[in-house]
């Protein structure tokens, strides 16, 4: 982080049966957050924002698969925060119940609205963060990540991994999406740090080098 960047916080939860990374990040100025992914453990994820005086704001979904939206029924409803999702991840999201049993989740409560549709290059804010949508699908029809330029961050949810990527093989996926946002995240800096929806954070640089989807499959 640069001396002109504006500060920030992130919290991290690997939360269900698939070890889903889910993550908070906060303008430490304003107390202000945004839950990216509500995959799980709502009870712990909000009074983990309240321990460290967080004001929730909204929640951001990469994309609709179950174990990153298991815990969005709770959150929305303790909460009251608007939810927003790419619209072509929608016929996934009313899937929901079919997707719990195909996983062996537990049944979820009733799914809230999509409040906000989400799209490329859209600019959105927390606090003094500032964050690009951009619209990533192969793992998902709806896949994006939220890329914090100034902070060098990208959230991906399960696009890209640690030496590997997404599942192409899920209803809605394809292999020809994937590689086109494969080709698009190495257009990022070398130096984005990663941070996935499972397994450990990584670098744009260090996939470019060493994971074999990014040479192509």
């Amino acid at each position: 982080m640069s001396e002109t960047s504006p500060a920030f916080m992130i919290l991290t939860w690997v939360v269900g049966p698939l070890q889903t990374s889910i993550y908070a990040i906060a303008c430490t100025r304003t107390n202000e957050a945004v839950l990216i992914d509500a995959g799980g453990q709502a009870q712990t994820v909000l009074k983990d924002l309240k321990d460290q005086g967080l004001t929730l704001k909204a929640v951001w979904q990469t994309h609709a698969h179950i174990d990153h939206i298991a815990g969005l029924p709770e959150i929305a409803q303790a909460s009251g925060v608007p939810v927003y999702m790419h619209p072509d991840d929608m016929p996934l999201y009313r899937a929901a119940p079919q997707q719990a049993q195909m996983f062996g989740f537990a049944a979820l409560g009733d799914l809230p609205p999509i409040d906000h549709d989400l799209s490329d290059g859209q600019t959105l804010k927390v606090g003094d963060l500032q964050a690009e949508v951009l619209y990533v699908p192969g793992h998902s029809p709806g896949s994006v990540g939220f890329y914090f330029k100034e902070l060098d961050l990208f959230f991906g949810g399960d696009v890209l991994f640690a030496g590997s990527i997404g599942r192409v093989d899920l209803p809605g996926s394809s292999i020809e999406q994937m590689r086109a946002s494969l080709e698009r995240l190495k257009s990022l800096p070398d130096a984005t740090q990663v941070l996935p929806g499972h397994g450990p954070a990584t670098t744009i640089g260090q996939e470019k080098r060493y994971n074999p989807f990014m040479q192509g499959f």
